[in-house]
């Protein structure tokens, strides 16, 4: 292969999302938040306090570097981001919005194929607080 096939291919590769670096790209990035071993003989899933959330939204936790720091976290990391408002815009870009209903149906479905008879626990709050509760 010649130096300019190369350069153009690599061009296309650039031009389509590709690149060289090893890093997860920011679709595998996102979908790894949700991959969770499964842990011993009994799985119980618990979500709590929806509120109607009925459509995704970008995810900002009020926690700041002193929680990181507590929690041997990270900062510019999945778990930075869901635990902390640090880096949240450069954050949020890379991995996205996160629940509604449909994520959360989609979520338990997957972990659920995973784990057999796993018990979904609803800790309530589900309309509480949100405007769908409101109009109704």
């Amino acid at each position: 292969m010649q130096r300019r096939e190369f350069l153009r291919l690599l061009a296309l590769a650039a031009a389509a999302g590709g690149g060289l670096r090893t890093a997860d790209s920011d679709a595998q990035a996102a979908d790894a938040l949700y991959e969770l071993k499964p842990f011993g003989n009994v799985s119980l899933l618990h979500i709590t306090d929806t509120h109607a959330q009925l459509l995704p939204t970008y995810f900002r936790e009020p926690n700041g570097a002193d929680f990181l720091k507590k929690y041997s976290l990270k900062s510019n990391t999945r778990s930075a981001y869901v635990h902390s408002r640090l880096d949240f815009e450069k954050l949020a870009r890379r991995y996205g919005r996160t629940g509604g209903f449909a994520h959360l149906a989609a979520l338990v479905k997957r972990l659920r194929a995973t784990r057999p008879g796993a018990l979904l626990l609803d800790g309530g709050d589900s309309w509480q607080g949100s405007a769908t509760a409101l109009w109704t």
